[in-house]
């Protein structure tokens, strides 16, 4: 096996990996890029799913909606042009045999042939958040597989829309249980997003804040994140749980995980909408508002549905979506909300949110979240198709 060392040539002669490339906003391209030279620490993938983030969308857009992290050390922008996709699944075909007990979360060796999946954040392990802050990938130097990796350098194919992929040394990975369908696979990263619930849950000891069981709680945006979230907010005791979004489709799908009541932005006013979710619960607002439909415009809708003490959280404007106008004593201040921020996840919670999801596959169908698939020849209109207002989760699928 060659070994990539910084300086000679660092690809494969006559080997090369199609990869469905975001060459720059509103443009894909499909491209034969190099077969990169193995670091060690890093793998390569035969991939078999990768699915099409809101993320990924954002950086189709383009403009204020390609920065990351605003505002922080961490503060970047989308690389182009790029292999994007991190939410992923495939089966080592390279790797390094000395580093076979060094890359899986736990320590377990891995073998080629194995499936796994990956946390996409990559940390500098050094900087104070890294050494303060554990759980959570807040570092000040962090890197995002599918995002952050230019397709022109190596290595190349840093990313999911790809025959293969090389995962970069310090990639946080998983094995994928071996009775688990890829499908899942590809869902578990959005899956564990929802730990913002488990993280409002730390809060229900004291004043009846955070996420309590019983509590009503609010998704904005019936999208996979959307439903995942209403699943998960059902695992952990919530009791109303009401979905807003303009999708007749998400709303009659949403009953299948879990939704009691739905509110169809597409024929409602916002004053109404608020007046709905006071109405289901007696006049308060809910205990719990959870943002995952992408817009800054959804926030103040969000903030006028939840009760005084209650929990707001946001975990939907991952890239720069601009600004929103609040009227911090009437919206924050006077009703005394937790607002819990959320651009993360816990790298934490991988193998417990894959356990759950098998464990409780019978209960919620995950797998109707993946309503299209796609081959990287259909690029374009892969990611065109994912941004309409019906899909749910867009994915290119290598097995097809």
């Amino acid at each position: 096996m060659e070994i990539y060392v910084k300086g000679e040539k660092d690809y494969v002669d006559g080997k090369t990996i199609k990869a469905a490339v975001m060459v720059e906003p509103g443009k894909m391209e499909v491209q034969e890029l190099p077969w990169p030279k193995l670091e060690r620490g890093a793998l390569i993938l035969k991939m078999h799913m990768a699915g099409i983030c809101g993320t990924d969308k954002h950086a189709y857009r383009g403009g204020k909606e390609r920065i990351l992290y605003g505002g922080t050390e961490a503060e970047q922008e989308i690389a182009y042009p790029a292999v994007h996709g991190h939410e992923n699944i495939g089966e080592i075909v390279e790797m390094h045999p000395e580093d076979k007990y060094l890359i899986e979360y736990h320590g377990q060796e891995l073998k080629i042939g194995e499936r796994v999946t990956m946390c996409p954040n990559i940390i500098c392990r050094n900087c104070w958040y890294c050494r303060h802050i554990y759980a959570y990938p807040f570092c000040a130097k962090n890197t995002t597989i599918g995002l952050s990796f230019p397709s022109n350098k190596h290595p190349y194919v840093a990313g999911g829309w790809a025959e293969y992929m090389y995962v970069p040394k310090g990639t946080w990975v998983y094995k994928v249980p071996e009775d688990m369908p890829d499908e899942f696979g590809a869902l578990a990263e959005i899956f564990v997003v929802t730990s913002t619930l488990d993280r409002a849950k730390e809060f229900s000891r004291l004043e009846a804040r955070g996420f309590g069981f019983g509590d009503t709680v609010v998704i904005q945006g019936g999208g996979a994140m959307g439903l995942t979230h209403i699943a998960k907010a059902k695992m952990l005791g919530a009791g109303k749980i009401i979905l807003v979004d303009p999708s007749t489709k998400k709303l009659e799908i949403a009953k299948e995980f879990g939704v009691d009541f739905g509110i169809d932005v597409s024929t409602t006013t916002k004053e109404e909408r608020v007046g709905m979710v006071k109405d289901l619960t007696e006049g308060r607002g809910a205990d719990v508002v959870v943002e995952v439909v992408g817009t800054a415009e959804c926030v103040k809708e969000g903030l006028e549905m939840t009760r005084r003490g209650g929990t707001y959280i946001e975990t939907g404007n991952f890239v720069d979506c601009g600004e929103v106008s609040l009227n911090i004593h009437r919206d924050i201040a006077a009703k005394n909300v937790l607002l819990i921020g959320n651009t993360n996840h816990p790298h934490t919670g991988y193998y417990q949110h894959m356990e759950m999801m098998n464990k409780y596959r019978k209960e919620y169908p995950f797998e109707k979240l993946i309503t299209h698939r796609f081959k990287l020849d259909d690029a374009k209109e892969a990611v065109e198709t994912s941004l309409e207002a019906d899909p749910l989760k867009v994915v290119f699928d290598m097995t097809m």
